[in-house]
């Protein structure tokens, strides 16, 4: 007994003379600029472990969009073994702070993306929470958030501190939260620690525009705070990525079936139910118009309001020339009229929908927005002029020869290239496009950034030369010995409409070199399909 408490003793003495203190730890990352303090200046600024995370070569994600991806579309079944592999290394670190303790979970955690397995980490402490000392976990979440140089042990960091936070801590989510590559993390976290955790992510949502806000936006879609749902209607929607994300929930959030049978409707709510609604037709990734149960009664309220509206903009034409196809489509309609629509409700609705189509000002709101020097105006002219069958393609010739490396309008300048066409538009393209330094071998390439600005014209050029057999073979030719996988794909596209009993000496020895020096072996496949005469399907196509 005495000798038990001589051991008890003694422990208490090292403990006192030895206190567990992650923040006395030196970091193998060293002391310089931490995300945190990156984040912290600048939160649109590039994050310093770029290079790590995307090395050379390797397909680069903007902002919080693989997590989004992961997140919204993968079926995530991470091995059990690196979650017990962390869950491990920071039960060492908890019983002892030190360099080679925190070595280890640092090098497990910035492994991979965390997205997948961060759930079954922090389920599995939870269910161990008993072993755990919530304080040390706590200390070690806002020393990875706030010190750390790689993203996923930031976000590792800002896990802990959602479970284990407290009030003070939002401040840490709040800030690494208005970067989009974390606002995933803190969005978790924030309801934990927050004070008020939904006006902590509104507050937040309306910071950031891209994955970020899709992440949050759904996590409010049981908000009953009227000034958030007025937001999500006129504003909450819109992000960088695809309205689509998120129109259906806040169509729902916020009511919009009801907010446009107001008696009172402001501008802005009416331009949001335009997008919300050409958004909802559109579908795409989550609900759409056929999940919408209200989608009736918001399309209705919708004509009706812009119909008796003369101050309606080419947005509402777009979304009118939308809701047009929609209601004219054949398919579909037998199995909505068995769920919330009705046929007599449809034939009303076309009748409105043509009535405001038929408008003559929409084509004098097009030539003016096809003269306007603002991008966002023009793209919506030039959207509303296809609807409307004008003819632009001279319109965009002249945009491209003033720019013709970066000009957007190369793709709908070859959508209208036809017959009598193409061969200006090839002529141009030679005298524009630095061959040299596209035809510099086969290679891996990406084609991303604005060192190949060059390769993404021929890409545009390319990727019609499908309809105009015997034309452009000097473009096929680059395309052919571009080091961007892409261009080389769209150029056996573009030859695989050649009739082969068409090609010359040179041009079949052309292809059985490029066959013969391509390194990657889907392309070769392709090339061999070409030589031998077999079909490429669509299947195989970029």
């Amino acid at each position: 007994m005495r000798n038990s408490s001589a051991i008890l003793l003694s422990v208490m003495r090292f403990f006192r003379k030895n206190p567990w203190s992650i923040q006395a730890v030196a970091p193998s990352w060293g002391n310089l600029l931490s995300i945190y303090d990156r984040v912290r200046e600048d939160p649109s600024a590039v994050l310093p472990d770029e290079g790590k995370v995307f090395p050379r070569g390797r397909l680069k994600w903007v902002s919080g969009a693989m997590d989004g991806v992961l997140n919204s579309h993968v079926e995530r079944g991470e091995t059990k073994k690196r979650v017990l592999d962390i869950a491990d290394a920071l039960r060492q670190l908890e019983r002892r702070a030190d360099e080679g303790s925190l070595q280890r979970l640092y090098d497990l955690v910035v492994q991979d993306s965390l997205v997948g397995l961060i759930d079954a980490v922090l389920d599995h402490l939870e269910a161990q929470s008993v072993v755990h000392d919530k304080p040390r976990l706590r200390e070690i979440g806002r020393y990875l958030a706030t010190r750390a140089d790689h993203r996923e042990a930031v976000k590792f960091g800002m896990a802990l501190i959602g479970v284990c936070g407290k009030g003070e801590d939002a401040e840490i989510l709040q800030v690494l939260g208005r970067n989009d590559e974390f606002t995933l993390f803190a969005a978790v976290g924030l309801p934990r620690t927050a004070k008020n955790g939904e006006q902590a992510l509104w507050e937040l949502a309306r910071q950031v525009h891209g994955w970020g806000r899709i992440q949050i936006v759904r996590r409010l879609g049981d908000t009953e705070d009227s000034e958030i749902q007025a937001w999500m209607l006129r504003d909450g929607f819109r992000n960088t990525v695809m309205d689509e994300y998120l129109a259906c929930i806040c169509a729902r959030a916020g009511r919009l079936h009801e907010a446009l049978n107001q008696q009172i409707i402001d501008d802005a709510l009416v331009d949001g139910a335009a997008d919300i609604i050409r958004a909802l037709i559109c579908g795409g990734p989550a609900d759409d118009i056929d999940d919408y149960e209200f989608a009736p009664d918001v399309c209705e309220s919708y004509t009706n309001i812009v119909l008796f509206r003369p101050e309606a903009t080419l947005k509402h034409f777009l979304t009118i020339t939308a809701l047009r196809q929609f209601l004219n489509e054949p398919s579909e309609w037998e199995k909505r009229y068995k769920s919330n629509w009705t046929e007599s409700r449809r034939q009303t609705l076309t009748s409105i929908v043509n009535e405001v189509f038929g408008r003559n000002e929409w084509r004098n709101m097009v030539e003016a927005a096809l003269i306007s020097n603002d991008a966002e105006r023009f793209d919506e002219g030039d959207r509303a002029a296809q609807s409307l069958g004008v003819d632009t393609w001279t319109l965009h010739f002249e945009r491209v020869k003033a720019a013709p490396l970066t000009s957007s309008s190369w793709y709908r300048l070859m959508e209208q290239t036809d017959e009598s066409r193409i061969d200006a538009v090839l002529a141009f393209g030679e005298r524009i496009l630095p061959f040299e330094e596209i035809e510099t071998g086969p290679a891996d390439e990406l084609g991303m950034g604005p060192k190949f600005q060059a390769h993404g014209v021929l890409d545009w050029i390319l990727q019609d030369l499908r309809r105009f057999p015997h034309r452009g073979w000097r473009f096929i030719r680059a395309g052919l010995r571009s080091p961007v996988v892409r261009n080389r794909n769209m150029a056996i596209n573009a030859l695989g409409a050649w009739p082969r009993e068409s090609w010359s000496d040179e041009t079949r020895a052309f292809i059985i070199e490029a066959c013969d020096s391509e390194p990657e072996q889907d392309v070769r496949q392709r090339l061999t399909c070409l030589l031998d005469g077999t079909a490429l399907t669509q299947d195989e196509m970029p």
